[in-house]
């Protein structure tokens, strides 16, 4: 380097240090001049570009670096963390794999694939990277952490916590790790080495706000909402903008039934992050619960943009290949293609307001539905094609989700639900008839729900409460039960005391068929209790403390199902006074000593 070039360059990283990044960049510029093919001013002018925010300049920049010195590494990794910027994760790769032939035990550029390929979502690809990283270098504690996080991504847990453990041997002093190893036990349900790992975060990291909030996360999966609360608002006060915490503390204020509190929070979250998908669908359940019908069903679309939602939008594409029905076309004499997305008893309680959307759009309707429900949704008169998943989609011009027709419909009230009842008719099965017994009634009875579902491990209960029904002389008890807990009468002994019929329940129109049969239905909040009360047969429905949006947080009625009756929990998971007002009830209606 010549003295003037080199007192150019000099003055430039002085200017560069300083942060006058005009003159760093007038004194590089200069020094070109001199030396047009000098790779590392280009790259350096790639540098401040990028400072600058100019990012496609620094580009150009840092490819003539290249084209100068092909074997600038320094260069390659900026050119790809320049692409990563601006989201061009086909070239980033590309630069990040070019830069690893040169230089094979570059771990840190082996840990930039990891990130990438993470970015396109690309995990198994990421962990191979990632670990690549480690094996050049074992004491790189980033690599190993973020395999954990791919793997907390995964949902793979418990491999998750012991990746981060493995970080934290690896660098004891990664005190971030500890924060992300509690999040992973959290989710693992192991809450006691959770709760010791947060601590821990926050003894050695005493302002940061994300151990705050993942601890937050694990109260309130212990249910103690008032010390999830405190840690929320403790993250908060740390980083007023973190807008997971402020998701979280209306989580926690949900279960405290301070809904106001909970609104504010889930909005706060939103004015933070505008997309928060989990964000909305969680106030969209507050104003529903509540029900503020006209910001509900609008939050409620947020529900298509959930991480959950993404594999049913893959796997049902041709369902979502024609435009969404928003209700401004014209689709009169048209085909509109309505379609079942989540659980069976979601259909079972929004295909009500299929006559009316027909009346009012002048449309053919088309339903695709989840298997099981065919038959029963065939007593439907307004129903112009109806096929289930297993079947080919029939043609159709614009599709709708079973659940968003209120939201299309403009729905505003409950007084506005549709007054037909039952909206669903029961067709009969001779092989399900039950023979009346003198002074004796038939109670159906439903104690689980599908594990998929929102809130599982709230809405069942043990079989064991129904044991003073089973030990009545005057009852007769129906399993109504398939699928996951049905396996409970045989695991505690009751074969003999429940009559299980639902090997004989292939599909809901066959479910439909026994409970016409029965005097009574009790059930968990799943699709019984709502196929119940579209058939208008007696239904109890035990609820805890604070229940799905559908059954709001009071009242024992529900204009949704006239013939409903609701027992709520006093105390959140206990559900012992439930069954106590639910036997009392039977005793005083009946005529019939429950002990």
């Amino acid at each position: 380097m010549i003295e003037q070039e080199k007192k150019l360059f000099e003055q430039a990283i002085e200017s560069f240090n300083k942060k006058d990044y005009d003159k760093s960049k007038f004194l590089y510029e200069e020094i070109l001049k001199i030396n047009p093919k000098s790779s590392n001013i280009y790259g350096n002018l790639g540098v401040i570009y990028k400072i600058k925010g100019d990012i496609n300049t620094a580009i150009k920049y840092y490819v003539a670096a290249i084209n100068l010195n092909p074997k600038n590494t320094l260069v390659y990794n900026n050119l790809g963390n320049a692409f990563k910027e601006i989201k061009n994760y086909k070239m980033a790769l590309k630069v990040y794999i070019d830069a690893i032939k040169i230089n094979p035990k570059d771990f840190n550029m082996f840990n930039n694939l990891g990130i990438v390929y993470e970015l396109i979502g690309d995990n198994n690809r990421a962990i191979e990277a990632y670990k690549e990283a480690v094996r050049v270098n074992p004491k790189y504690a980033k690599a190993v952490n973020n395999i954990g996080v791919v793997l907390y991504k995964q949902k793979r847990y418990k491999e998750s916590a012991q990746i981060f453990e493995i970080a934290l041997q690896t660098d004891s002093n990664y005190n971030e790790v500890y924060s992300n190893k509690g999040a992973a036990y959290n989710k693992a349900k192991d809450y006691d080495k959770a709760i010791e790992s947060l601590e821990m975060a926050i003894l050695k990291m005493p302002n940061h706000g994300g151990a705050y909030t993942n601890l937050g996360n694990v109260y309130n999966k212990l249910n103690d909402y008032k010390t999830a609360a405190k840690m929320h608002e403790k993250s908060i006060e740390l980083e007023p903008n973190g807008s997971n915490a402020h998701s979280n503390l209306g989580t926690s204020y949900k279960y405290l039934g301070l809904s106001d509190k909970a609104v504010t929070s889930y909005k706060k979250a939103i004015e933070l992050d505008p997309n928060f998908v989990n964000a909305h669908f969680d106030l969209a359940t507050m104003y529903l619960a509540s029900e503020d019908f006209k910001n509900g069903w609008k939050e409620y679309e947020w529900r298509f943009r959930k991480e959950e939602m993404i594999p049913h939008i893959i796997k049902h594409k041709d369902i979502f290949s024609k435009p969404l029905f928003t209700g401004i076309e014209d689709i009169k004499g048209k085909t509109l293609l309505l379609h079942s997305e989540q659980g069976f008893g979601d259909s079972i309680q929004f295909i009500r307001f299929l006559p009316q959307l027909k009346e009012k759009f002048g449309c053919k309707i088309a339903v695709k539905c989840r298997e099981g429900l065919k038959e029963l949704f065939t007593t439907i008169d307004e129903i112009d094609v109806l096929v289930d998943r297993s079947e080919e989609t029939p043609a159709f011009d614009y599709q709708l989700s079973i659940m968003s027709m209120p939201f299309i419909l403009d729905m505003k009230s409950t007084d506005e639900l549709p007054k037909k009842m039952p909206y669903l008719k029961a067709i009969f099965d001779k092989e399900l008839e039950i023979k009346k017994e003198k002074d004796k009634i038939n109670i159906g009875i439903c104690w689980s729900a599908s594990t998929t579902g929102e809130s599982y491990e709230g809405k069942v209960f043990d079989l064991k409460f129904f044991e003073p029904l089973m030990n009545n002389p005057k009852i007769n008890l129906y399993s109504l039960q398939i699928g996951e807990g049905s396996e409970d009468i045989k695991k505690l002994g009751y074969e003999n005391k429940i009559i299980d019929l639902t090997h004989k329940l292939t599909n809901f129109s066959k479910t439909a068929s026994l409970i016409n049969e029965l005097d009574l239905v009790i059930s968990s909040d799943t699709a019984v209790a709502h196929l119940s009360g579209a058939l208008n047969k007696p239904v109890w429905i035990p609820l805890q403390k604070i229940p799905d949006w559908r059954w709001t947080n009071k009242g024992e009625t529900t204009k949704w199902y006239p013939s409903a009756k609701l027992f709520r929990q006093k105390t959140a998971k206990v559900w012992e006074s439930v069954f106590q007002s639910i036997n009392a009830k039977l005793s005083k209606q009946y005529k019939i000593k429950i002990n």
